[in-house]
């Protein structure tokens, strides 16, 4: 008992407790703007009352939080089995979701299931279960002195076959996101092999042309081709109130029509205009507008801020890790979070084209929501381990 209790009280100790302080902030907080972009939208469009996505949120929170204390009592060491089993299982839910939509279903944007009277997203849990896997595999096969040829290939082949059927699903974003993520992981890994290294400057150089064609695809690709479907539509996002009509004009104009109202001081909670359905997805990719619209200027630059200290923290474990396979994976979930703020923000403001990416903590949904904040309990317990580690080589050193 004296034990259990110790070992409690060790666990608590170790925490990070400035990524610990932001998580609660940015989740909680989060949950309160949801409620406040969201309670139009509640009333009007669901006959729910104000409350309905705020309480979801908060029952998210609370799932997610439960799911943390059991990753951060869980050792790093078991991830590599569990990871693979854990992607191979959401790897085939996506299949399902793709056999049901091409077989079933006439919409191809479906990539939700049922479960439990509501619905998640397999490739959210997906990105972060490979993220694992990648650091577990690859820390182990670049400190091996003999390892099997060509057998770095098994963590790209389980990437770009999850990238693969969420791209066949109709979700350009998440694919987008999926594949820049494990290209971005894939370099971190130290080695001297030269095959793994060509792969290195060939997924680098992949990635500068896909961010070229991301941004200069409108100059590029002839405006027939881009005008024939609504989601290559997207790549026209210059000047998006020239073209009010359009899905992705009207919306990105809106957020600016939002963000100017609210100026530097914002016009006062609950005061936003744009979220009376001006705005689509006001609480969900949309949130940043109706939070300058509100809350001004300065409060945008705050969140920005307060991600970026997250993100410095993040990699500050990674850079301490006393194991490989754990710096991979924080290097990764560290990615993994600034890929999503990048390509939320970089649609919204009109830098890149929009993607409908959900902002962490701050957009509301359940599985992001869950997969985000379970992402930081697994720093936490690299974190945990990293003290651990540091605390028995100083002994040994007396």
């Amino acid at each position: 008992m004296k034990n259990s209790k110790k070992r409690k009280i060790s666990l608590i100790k170790n925490l990070n407790k400035p990524i610990l302080l932001l998580t609660l902030i940015f989740a909680i907080g989060g949950a309160f703007l949801i409620l406040d972009a969201s309670s139009i939208s509640a009333v009007l469009t669901y006959g729910e009352d104000t409350y309905y996505f705020f309480e979801r949120q908060l029952l998210f929170i609370a799932i997610a939080l439960v799911f943390s204390t059991i990753i951060i009592k869980f050792p790093t060491k078991y991830y590599k089995g569990l990871s693979l089993v854990l992607s191979l299982v959401f790897m085939g839910a996506l299949l399902i979701v793709y056999l049901k939509n091409s077989l079933f279903s006439s919409d191809v944007n479906e990539v939700t299931l049922s479960l439990f009277g509501g619905r998640f997203q397999p490739a959210e849990f997906l990105k972060v279960f490979l993220i694992m896997y990648m650091g577990a595999f690859y820390g182990s096969w670049a400190n091996s002195k003999v390892h099997i040829k060509y057998s770095f290939f098994v963590p790209i082949i389980l990437c770009v076959v999850s990238a693969g059927l969420i791209f066949l699903g109709g979700d350009f974003g998440s694919a987008a996101i999926m594949a820049a993520l494990y290209a971005l992981v894939f370099m971190c890994v130290p080695t001297k092999d030269k095959l793994f290294n060509k792969l290195k400057i060939i997924a680098c150089t992949l990635l500068v042309l896909a961010v070229v064609v991301l941004k200069f695809a409108y100059l590029i690709i002839p405006e027939s081709i881009l005008t024939s479907d609504y989601r290559l539509n997207r790549f026209i996002y210059k000047n998006p109130c020239d073209r009010y009509e359009e899905i992705s004009g009207y919306q990105v104009c809106n957020g600016y029509i939002a963000m100017d109202n609210g100026g530097i001081f914002g016009s006062g909670i609950g005061e936003s205009v744009q979220k009376y359905l001006y705005l689509p997805a006001s609480h969900t990719d949309f949130i940043f507008p109706i939070v300058v619209e509100e809350l001004g200027v300065i409060t945008g630059v705050l969140i920005i801020i307060g991600y970026m200290v997250l993100i410095f923290l993040v990699f500050k474990v990674a850079v301490n890790s006393y194991s490989l396979q754990n710096s991979i994976i924080c290097y990764g979930i560290g990615i993994y979070f600034m890929l999503h703020i990048f390509v939320n923000l970089g649609g919204v403001l009109g830098i890149i084209p929009l993607t409908g990416v959900p902002l962490p903590f701050l957009s509301y949904g359940g599985s992001f929501c869950i997969t985000v904040i379970c992402s930081f309990a697994v720093v936490q317990r690299i974190n945990i381990e990293n003290n651990i580690e540091r605390i028995n080589r100083e002994l040994q050193k007396n």
